[in-house]
């Protein structure tokens, strides 16, 4: 008896193991690419209300994994002023299909309370994830939690292994960095081979505790 119940025990690890999940979390800080930029520029320039930043990221998703979730945070965000009805007061942050690697500056020339990057989303090459209008004058922490749509963008723009940020401030926010996570599951596959392999075990262990019971 005690070989039979050493075989079903064998066969009930092995399925066991094809249902485990595993969760993972990556995090991303912009920095500046070969431009002669501050390597350590987290905060985007404090977002300058006359320029606009794409933050190009390669990263490929590791093999078995799947993205499940993402945010973007900013830590102590605040407008240089308090807001007023006759300021733009805008923050526009884009998913990009594809960037320059690092923080690339430019001059934004749209007027106020116009998206830089309106033009990309019509040609499908980006799609928005947030707008921010009359943030507080007061320093504070904010996480965006990326929509189930806008994780979905995120995994097939990253099919190449590049994505990119968007970012266009239409007022001054000062803040002390920007952070994108982006959180993936693991999960051990259940091949039919496995179920055919239990399955035979369990075969063995019924002949086996047949030929014991004799």
């Amino acid at each position: 008896m005690k070989k039979s119940f050493s075989v079903v025990g064998t066969i009930l690890v092995v399925l066991s193991l094809s249902g485990i999940a595993g969760a993972l979390e990556y995090t991303f800080q912009p920095n500046y690419n070969n431009q002669g930029g501050d390597n350590n520029l987290f905060d985007l320039n404090d977002l300058d209300h006359s320029k606009v930043y794409t933050w190009g990221i390669n990263w490929n998703l590791p093999a078995n994994q799947t993205i499940v979730g993402a945010s973007l945070s900013f830590d102590n965000i605040k407008n240089w002023k308090k807001p007023t009805r006759s300021d733009p007061n805008d923050l526009w942050v884009d998913l990009l299909n594809s960037a320059t690697n690092g923080v690339t500056v430019e001059s934004d020339n749209e007027p106020g309370q116009v998206n830089y990057f309106s033009e990309s989303e019509k040609e499908g090459k980006s799609t928005l994830l947030k707008k921010w209008h009359n943030l507080s004058n007061k320093p504070q922490d904010i996480t965006y939690n990326f929509k189930k749509i806008q994780v979905e963008k995120l995994t097939s723009y990253l099919n190449d292994g590049t994505f990119g940020l968007g970012f266009d401030p239409d007022c001054h926010f000062y803040n002390d960095g920007i952070t994108l996570t982006i959180q993936t599951t693991t999960v051990v596959p259940e091949p039919a081979t496995l179920l055919l392999f239990g399955g035979g075990l369990l075969g063995l262990a019924g002949i086996v505790r047949k030929r014991l019971n004799k």
